[in-house]
């Protein structure tokens, strides 16, 4: 069977290529020169004893209705009306290679639940498999368990061929594979993703060391991002930017089922499942999309340039698109038009709590408009570690003060880089919030996944000068969109400083307190402490009473503040 074209994406992406899919020793597996694909299905027709080995993805592979598992069962039966699926999906909240390794263990003797009720780990492992499909890395990298080293990634390496070789020796699995652990955060080229990227192709190495499959979960899921990010800029395939939502379990079931042979059932779930959530995102055609991506700028420079890339989808035929870009005090112009993509580099000064930018496509007859928002950016620089926590989860007070903090506090200029020993310093440098990370694009939010792939205990800090034409109160919103981890926050004002609590102790994660902007210029400083797991949170300024701020100017150029 020859296999569409989206399925030809995911097996030439260069990972998918390290070591091909047909690896696996099985007889019943010959390489496909043209495809690369097994040249045989590997599910028995739909009746195989499938056992799934992952984290709270495959846990939801069960518990959530669009979950992977499900899928799998769904698209089986489209191409084995009468088969009957039994696919056990062992996941576990939390877990990464090395914790797995210690369940696998502790499994050989005693009961053991881990997400889906009602599954001992024990007995599911004490019957024999016809395929075992393990899925992990994605804690690893997200709690960090992982650090962004040579020697971290060779140690997780050798763990995971431990529990490779315990599942094998208990299961004893005609068919074993390794699937590609899955984004974290939507921007496949995060510091979190690059670390990811390294442990699946140490998988993949592993794989081809053991004679394994190698099924290309990770590829399925970015394809899927991209096409729909071509229909909705804000298109997910994830719920919390690491969790899979339907289109993302879909996704993942595709590149199961592509590595497994069931190029068919691949297929159908492409064709009667993937396709409807693609057709919906972005409303009716002819649909208008974009991705925003910031470029390198001046350091001492209040002025951005950003590539804008755009695409038409045409609700019929191919006709050509033609693209403008326009907002007021920001210039465009086109790089590589294309017929049905443009791209543009627009440069301003985006000193706007939102700075509203307008794209047009006129395809054919029809003219379409979508607004593209640049929210004001923040001056951010994260390193600094900082162990001292208690057991109420707050830093001790001595731990949480230093040379930042009076910089800070004496109203000096705190962002020259600041050494801050081990032969570290902290340099501070330009973010803008972005749809691929936790809070969006929301113009108050920082997610420190965009910026480092931290330690456990990082610290973090980011600024904004804001102008006030005159006096007035506001109050400043702070909260947190993570699902894991604890955070201490502290926030300043004009050196004042006006929170110093647990960010995610606070009722829903969210905190609202008083300020005052005074005339000029206003420095809006957080530092952020975190012990591990995810980093994120929103400061933003709202309005009281009858108030209005549309008037205030933002920053990330040091100002002197107003007395």
């Amino acid at each position: 069977m020859s296999l569409p074209p989206f399925l030809h994406w995911i097996i030439r992406s260069p990972l998918f290529a390290l070591v091909g899919l047909a690896v696996s020793t099985c007889s019943a597996v010959a390489q496909s020169p043209a495809e690369t694909a097994p040249a045989a299905p590997l599910l028995q027709r739909g009746n195989a004893r499938v056992v799934l080995v992952g984290d709270s993805i495959t846990g939801q592979s069960r518990n959530h209705p669009a979950g992977y598992a499900h899928q799998i069962d769904w698209a089986l039966r489209q191409v084995y009306p009468d088969c009957k699926p039994n696919v056990v999906a062992l996941g576990g909240s939390g877990a990464g290679v090395q914790s797995w390794l210690n369940v696998e263990k502790r499994s050989r003797s005693e009961t053991v639940f881990l997400d889906v009720k009602g599954i001992d780990v024990k007995a599911a492992l004490d019957q024999p498999a016809d395929v075992l499909i393990i899925m992990l890395g994605m804690n690893d990298v997200l709690a960090p368990y992982v650090t962004d080293e040579p020697a971290s990634w060779e140690k997780w390496t050798a763990a995971y061929r431990e529990l490779i070789t315990g599942l094998r020796q208990r299961l004893n699995p005609a068919v074993t594979a390794l699937a590609t652990a899955t984004l974290c955060t939507e921007e496949p080229a995060s510091p979190k993703n690059r670390v990811m990227d390294e442990l699946n192709a140490h998988a993949a190495r592993l794989a081809s060391e053991m004679g394994l499959l190698l099924l290309p979960t990770n590829e399925s899921m970015k394809e899927a991002l991209r096409r729909g990010r071509r229909a909705q800029p804000d298109f997910h395939v994830t719920g919390d930017f690491v969790h899979p939502n339907a289109a993302g379990h879909i996704a993942i079931a595709m590149g199961m089922l592509l590595g497994l042979g069931e190029t068919e059932a691949a297929q159908a779930l492409e064709t009667k499942r993937l396709a409807g959530i693609l057709e919906k995102a972005g409303g009716e055609s002819p649909k208008l999309s974009y991705a925003i991506t910031a470029l390198t700028a001046e350091p001492d420079s209040e002025r951005q340039s950003f590539q804008v890339r755009c695409w038409a989808t045409p609700p019929g035929a191919a006709t050509p698109s033609q693209f403008s870009l326009s907002g007021e005090g920001w210039t465009a112009r086109p790089a590589a038009p294309d017929q049905d993509d443009g791209e543009f580099i627009v440069t301003g000064i985006p000193d706007r709590r939102e700075n509203p930018l307008k794209l047009t496509a006129r395809i054919g007859d029809r003219v379409v408009t979508r607004d593209v928002p640049i929210p004001a950016p923040w001056l951010v620089t994260a390193g600094v570690i900082r162990k001292s926590w208690n057991d109420r989860q707050l830093l001790d007070p001595e731990a949480l003060h230093g040379p930042m903090e009076d910089r800070i506090e004496q109203r000096r200029d705190f962002t020259v880089p600041l050494d801050i020993g081990h032969g570290a310093r902290l340099e501070w440098r330009r973010y803008f919030p972005s749809v691929n990370f936790t809070g969006g694009n929301s113009p108050g939010s920082v997610d420190f996944a965009a910026v480092t792939h931290a330690q456990n205990f990082a610290a973090g800090y980011g600024a904004r000068w804001i102008h006030s034409d005159r006096e007035r109160p506001v109050a400043i919103d702070l909260s947190t969109q993570i699902f894991a981890g604890s955070m201490q926050m502290v926030v300043y004002l004009n050196g004042a400083k006006l929170y110093d609590g647990l960010l995610t102790g606070e009722p829903q994660k969210r905190r609202s307190i008083e300020g005052r902007l005074r005339p000029g210029w206003n420095a809006l400083v957080f530092n952020l402490n975190h012990l591990a797991w995810q980093w994120q949170c929103t400061v933003d300024l709202k309005a009281v009473g009858d108030d209005s701020l549309d008037d205030l100017r933002y920053s990330i150029l040091p100002h002197e503040l107003a007395p």
